[in-house]
C-alpha cells in the first residue's frame, strides 16, 4: 500500500519571477519485509547537488515513509528568454515510449505513478529564435557539482515545412551524446524518428522509430521500435550490462537490445478514459503488458484502476559468481492496482 501526499507551492514573486516548490511524502506499508526498498534509498541521488534524506524517520520492517523534494526553483522571465535556477524537471527527445536522448532520470515504463517526473538540480536557459525555433542550454549539477556526477546540455529545435527537428548535445560522466530527431505527419498519421550516439568510456547507439494514427475522433494507436545498444542480446549478459555508465548516468533502464512497443488510448466519454500498452523484448521474447482506466469522479477527484502482466522465462539461476535471470520481464509478478487522487 502506498499513500503519497504531494505539497505544491507555486508563487509569483514579481511580474517576472516565479517560485516553485514540490515536496512529496509517501507512506509505504507492506505485508512483507521492504528491506530491498530501504536499501535502494541509500543510493546517492543522481543529478542532485545535495538532497534530503530519502526516508523520514527509521520506519519498521514492513513500513517506511519516503520524502522527495522534487521541485525547488526560481523561474525568471528575461527579455530574450527564460532562466530557471534550482531543482526542476528536464526531458529531451520526441519518442513516445523510449527516447534515446533522454538522459536525466526518465521514467521506467513500469513506473506506476508518472504524473511528475523526478527533478534534477540545474541552471537552464531557454530562448525562442524567431517564431518556429528554440534553443535550450544548461548545466545539471550532481553530487557536490563534480564533473563525474554533473552534465551540460544544449538542444536546438526548429520547424521546417511542417516537420519538427531537434539536435541534442549532452556531456556527462566522460560521455558525449549527440542526438537528432524528427517528427511530423504523413497524411492522417504521425511519425517520429530519433537516434542518439554516445562516445566516451562506453560507446553505444540508441534509436527509436514510431508511428501513430487515430482510429476515430476519440482513440489513438501508437507503435514504436527501439534499438538499445547498451543492452544485451542474451539474458546472461543482463547483469553485466547494468554495471555500465549507460545505466548509472545515461538514463538507460532496458536490459535487452531490440524492443517493440504498442499502445492505445481512448476517451470513452468526458469523464472516463482507458489505455493499454505492451513492451516486448524481442531479444528474449519477454513482455510487459499494462491496462488502465481513469475516471473523473468529481471536479478534483480521480479514480484509477490498472493491471500489470508480465510474460517470459521466470527462471533465476544463482551460482557463486553471478545471478542470471531467464528473461527481462518474466521474473516479475502480476499486479492489480487501485489509485485515488484528490487535488486540493
Amino acid at each position: 500500500l502506498q499513500m503519497p501526499l504531494r505539497l505544491m507551492w507555486d508563487q509569483n514573486l514579481t511580474g517576472r519571477v516565479n517560485f516553485e516548490s514540490h515536496l512529496q511524502f509517501t507512506q509505504v506499508v507492506s505485508t512483507e519485509s521492504i528491506g530491498a526498498l530501504r536499501r535502494a534509498t541509500l543510493r546517492d541521488p543522481t543529478y542532485r547537488f545535495d538532497d534530503l534524506d530519502a526516508t523520514l524517520g527509521d520506519g519498521s520492517e514492513k513500513s517506511l515513509t519516503l520524502q522527495n523534494l522534487d521541485r525547488f526553483n526560481v523561474q525568471i522571465r528575461l527579455d530574450q528568454g527564460d532562466l530557471t535556477l534550482g531543482r526542476q524537471s528536464i526531458a529531451f527527445g520526441n519518442s513516445r515510449f523510449v527516447s534515446p536522448s533522454d538522459v536525466f532520470l526518465p521514467f521506467d515504463v513500469r513506473t506506476l505513478d508518472q504524473e511528475y517526473r523526478r527533478g534534477v538540480d540545474a541552471v537552464r536557459y531557454q530562448a525562442s529564435i524567431g517564431d518556429l525555433s528554440e534553443i535550450d542550454v544548461g548545466f545539471v549539477m550532481g553530487a557536490s557539482a563534480q564533473s563525474q556526477t554533473s552534465a551540460a546540455f544544449l538542444q536546438a529545435r526548429t520547424n521546417f515545412q511542417g516537420q519538427d527537428y531537434q539536435v541534442t548535445l549532452i556531456d556527462y560522466a566522460d560521455q558525449a551524446l549527440l542526438g537528432v530527431g524528427v517528427e511530423g505527419s504523413l497524411g492522417s498519421s504521425g511519425y517520429w524518428a530519433e537516434v542518439a550516439a554516445t562516445q566516451g568510456s562506453a560507446d553505444y547507439l540508441r534509436a527509436s522509430l514510431g508511428v501513430d494514427f487515430a482510429l476515430n475522433a476519440f482513440s489513438l494507436v501508437m507503435v514504436e521500435y527501439h534499438y538499445n545498444g547498451p543492452g544485451s542480446e542474451d539474458p546472461e549478459g543482463y547483469l553485466a550490462a547494468q554495471e555500465g555508465v549507460a545505466f548509472d548516468k545515461g538514463g538507460v533502464y532496458l536490459l535487452g537490445r531490440h524492443y517493440l512497443a504498442a499502445g492505445v488510448q481512448a476517451q470513452v466519454n468526458p469523464l472516463l478514459s482507458v489505455s493499454g500498452q505492451a513492451l516486448m523484448n524481442l531479444s528474449d521474447d519477454s513482455a510487459f503488458l499494462s491496462m488502465a482506466t481513469s475516471y473523473n469522479a468529481s471536479e478534483n477527484t480521480y479514480i484509477d484502476v490498472g493491471y500489470y502482466h508480465f510474460l517470459g522465462d521466470a527462471v533465476v539461476t544463482a551460482t557463486d559468481l553471478e545471478i542470471t535471470q531467464g528473461s527481462e520481464y518474466g521474473i516479475f509478478p502480476r499486479s492489480l492496482y487501485v489509485s485515488l487522487r484528490w487535488y486540493f
